[in-house]
């Protein structure tokens, strides 16, 4: 029996690591102008500033540069997270840790 509950526990931990990998697809394609300004503070928080090609209510894809990046911010407390529509520039506050980007605010500079 206790070899049964350790093979069981150790399944359990393996396919809950195996779906914390983050894949990145960029399918978007967006002839809009983008910004980019990437800085990174002593503390690890980085900013992103680019355009908003899509996303939905806890995520946004942004046009930055060449690239198109993903941000996802489903835990996200309602007074840290601007509204935005497409074509709007944000900037995008995170935390890059192991398991994926830990975004602490999004702004939108058509509201400054």
């Amino acid at each position: 029996m206790k070899k049964l509950v350790i093979a069981i526990g150790t399944l359990f931990v393996v396919s809950a690591w195996s779906c914390t990998d983050n894949v990145q697809t960029d399918n978007q394609e967006d002839t809009t102008d983008s910004v980019e300004v990437v800085t990174e503070t002593a503390d690890s928080l980085t900013e992103v500033t680019g355009v908003a090609i899509d996303g939905a209510m806890n995520s946004v894809y942004l046009k930055v540069g060449e690239d198109t990046i993903e941000f996802s911010y489903p835990d996200l407390d309602a007074d840290r997270r601007a509204t935005w529509e497409i074509n709007d520039t944000l900037t995008v506050r995170y935390y890059a840790t192991e398991s994926g980007d830990s975004v602490t605010q999004v702004i939108n500079h058509a509201d400054a």
